[in-house]
């Protein structure tokens, strides 16, 4: 696979499974959301963007291993600054997503509660969205340096 094709099609895999996992968990515990947009960033309905979500992952899945063997590609050695910072921003903002995930499941009408008591903005639905945006970005630019350098 060309080098950029193998890092985006490895993050929108996982970025899929985490977009289906999430309206999953939605589908079990509040099934009566399912039908609210997913934010106001993305009108698209929750059980619209989980099947998509997941049909985007399988596909990616499907690519990956029908052209290289294998759906993820390690690198050995030891990171250097720029990957280790990749790593734990995006490790962190995805603990901080899930945490935001499950508080909007629990607690809904928090969703546009602010974040925090030092800010009026952003709120916890806005900064789950940036969380993902973040993470992906992160995922990507670990899976680029992968591909870029064995």
């Amino acid at each position: 696979m060309r080098t950029m094709y193998r890092p985006a099609a490895e993050t929108l895999m996982v970025a899929g499974l985490l977009g289906w996992a999430y309206v999953a968990l939605v589908a079990v515990l509040r099934p009566d959301a399912l039908d609210h947009h997913i934010t106001a960033l993305v009108p698209m309905r929750r059980d619209t963007f989980g099947a998509v979500t997941l049909t985007v992952s399988f596909a990616c899945a499907y690519a990956l291993r029908a052209r290289t063997g294998t759906f993820w590609a390690r690198r050995a050695g030891r990171p250097d600054a720029a990957e280790a910072g990749l790593a734990a921003v995006g490790g962190y903002a995805f603990l901080v997503w899930v945490y935001l995930c499950l508080n909007n499941l629990f607690h809904p009408w928090t969703t546009g509660y602010r974040l925090t008591h030092f800010w009026e903005h952003p709120s916890e639905g806005t900064t789950a969205v940036l969380c993902f945006v973040l993470l992906s970005g992160c995922l990507f630019g670990l899976r680029v340096r992968k591909a870029r350098h064995g």
